[in-house]
């Protein structure tokens, strides 16, 4: 039987749009049962509905607490029978809520080569410290902020002209490879 899982966004959700093509196409082995956002606004709840997806938003702002929010999308996760969470633009920091009840389970893309650049602006901080070699890894989510176990990473070079736009693209597209090679052979 094949696993489950959801993606989790908070924003636009170009990554999470780049998982539900893959899955329409077959490329994807386990099932995408689920996208989960916190912004009713999120350009990819109208693409995962279009493709036959299930989607809830659960804004943050409507429950007193972290927990009580936290375990309103354990209610949603538990109605789906996921098996594993990929956070693809999720700017929430996963608590021991959702932590005790999916351990080693959540999978974060982050825009840098993990150790380095962790948390926010990653490719703000690649570009101000001068790097030639960045990219964008895949990691087990534990109770600190990218510092789970690393599974997959691809380097990107930092030419001399790259500005935001330009190595956000190049890390994008890397990213999309790299999410897919992920969830593959990692949700099993």
């Amino acid at each position: 039987m094949k696993k489950k899982f959801a993606v989790f966004i908070s924003g636009y959700g170009r990554g999470a749009i780049e998982i539900i093509k893959d899955y329409k196409f077959g490329l994807v082995r386990p099932e995408l049962s689920l996208l989960l956002s916190d912004n009713k606004m999120s350009y990819a709840l109208e693409i995962a509905k279009k493709n036959s997806i299930s989607t809830v938003v659960i804004e943050k702002n409507k429950y007193k607490s972290k927990c009580y929010f936290e375990e309103e999308i354990i209610n949603e996760l538990k109605k789906k029978e996921i098996d594993y969470i990929f956070l693809a633009g999720w700017m929430n920091i996963i608590g021991q809520t959702i932590l005790s009840i999916y351990p080693n389970k959540i999978v974060n893309i982050h825009p840098s080569l993990l150790p380095s650049f962790k948390g926010l602006n990653a490719i703000e901080q690649a570009l101000k410290y001068g790097v030639k070699i960045t990219g964008v890894t895949t990691h087990i989510v534990d109770n600190l902020i990218d510092n789970g176990k690393i599974l997959k990473q691809i380097p990107i070079s930092v030419e001399s002209n790259d500005t935001f736009k330009t190595l956000d693209n190049k890390i994008f597209k890397a990213g999309t490879i790299l999410t897919l090679e992920t969830i593959n052979e990692y949700f099993i």
